[in-house]
């Protein structure tokens, strides 16, 4: 089975086994799953993974136009109303998934605009004008830490929420924000840093470009929304970010020479949030056929190392299930770009 019946298939499977996990975990928020005989870890807010858990259900309405879709969507749009109060730029990623989607994608749906109009609000009111941008915030489990660390993670999701649903105000700081992150975590040959900290005296710490593969990946993603949002300008440096991305991990399996974090080659959940990056690119980017291509054949790799077509679960999102320790994970943010993908292409 090939191309785009392949792609039905796993759609259909991963709807199925979403059902499956709603039967589980009942009116809470599944967090992530370690391994095929272990217990969903719940949330009732959700922290940052609950927005996917509802943007699946969006996604899935759009495919179905089903009517008792839309309502279990826009239900579990209602429940992360309590995260508008938490101080974390990972709201993005909350309201983005979980509620601006939902309102674009039915052109109805008063509850979700609400909710991403608030979100676009409470998240401007963080701005910090010395750094000219958002830092992480000490909420949804950063701590102190996120307090001072500008970080690549919510790129995507802070630019499209504040430029869709606040006022101008709201989308002049996020691009200042993104001006701020290309000046701190971009390098001139397309890497990017994770994260960079202030220290005592305000000073920014940098990590090392180019060493975490899902890092480089969230980048693609905001560069991709930066030239959806303010054209032309963005261009080259997301075109960099990808060409650097193709060059060091474009298959499923890691280079030989690594340098900082050694990153097992299953992390998959980089692989889908790359290969969306890429595709958003490729409609924005007439004639740059190889990024289409790239995330095709990174689909396409994905589906042949895992078993999703079968099960609908995608166990590949490398997570930090304690802070010392990652595994290896089912979790809705993985499955919702792997969903992404199939349904564009």
């Amino acid at each position: 089975m090939q191309g785009q019946n392949l792609h039905q298939v796993a759609i259909r499977a991963i709807f199925k086994r979403m059902d499956e996990i709603a039967a589980q975990c009942g009116d809470r928020f599944p967090l992530f799953r370690p391994s095929a005989d272990s217990l969903w870890t719940l949330s009732r807010r959700g922290s940052w993974l609950g927005g996917f858990w509802a943007g699946l259900w969006w996604r899935r309405a759009a495919y179905t136009g089903s009517a008792g879709d839309h309502v279990v969507a826009e239900s579990w749009s209602a429940r992360l109303a309590p995260s508008l109060r938490e101080p974390s730029i990972n709201r993005s990623f909350v309201f983005w998934y979980g509620a601006a989607i939902g309102h674009q994608q039915s052109g109805k749906g008063q509850a979700t605009d609400q909710l991403a109009n608030q979100a676009a609000l409470a998240i401007s009111e963080d701005f910090n004008p010395a750094l000219g941008g958002w830092t992480s915030g000490s909420g949804m489990g950063a701590g102190e830490l996120g307090t001072r660390a500008l970080n690549v993670d919510a790129l995507a999701p802070t630019l499209a929420l504040l430029h869709g649903y606040g006022g101008s105000e709201e989308s002049t700081r996020a691009q200042e924000h993104l001006q701020t992150c290309l000046r701190q975590l971009a390098t001139e040959h397309g890497a990017w840093r994770t994260n960079a900290v202030l220290d005592a005296n305000d000073a920014l710490k940098q990590d090392v470009a180019g060493t975490w593969p899902r890092g480089q990946a969230w980048a693609m993603l905001g560069m991709a929304e930066a030239v959806r949002l303010f054209g032309e300008a963005y261009r080259q440096q997301a075109l960099q970010a990808c060409a650097y991305w193709t060059e060091r991990w474009g298959g499923t399996s890691q280079p030989a020479e690594r340098t900082g974090l050694q990153i097992p080659p299953q992390d998959l959940s980089a692989q889908v949030i790359s290969a969306t990056a890429m595709l958003n690119l490729s409609r924005l980017i007439p004639g740059e056929h190889w990024l289409y291509q790239q995330a095709h054949m990174q689909i396409s790799a994905v589906l042949d190392v895992s078993n999703v077509a079968e099960t609908g679960q995608f166990v590949g999102h490398l997570y930090h299930v304690k802070a010392d320790h990652e595994l290896l994970v089912e979790s809705a943010c993985a499955t919702f770009f792997l969903l992404e993908n199939l349904l564009n292409l």
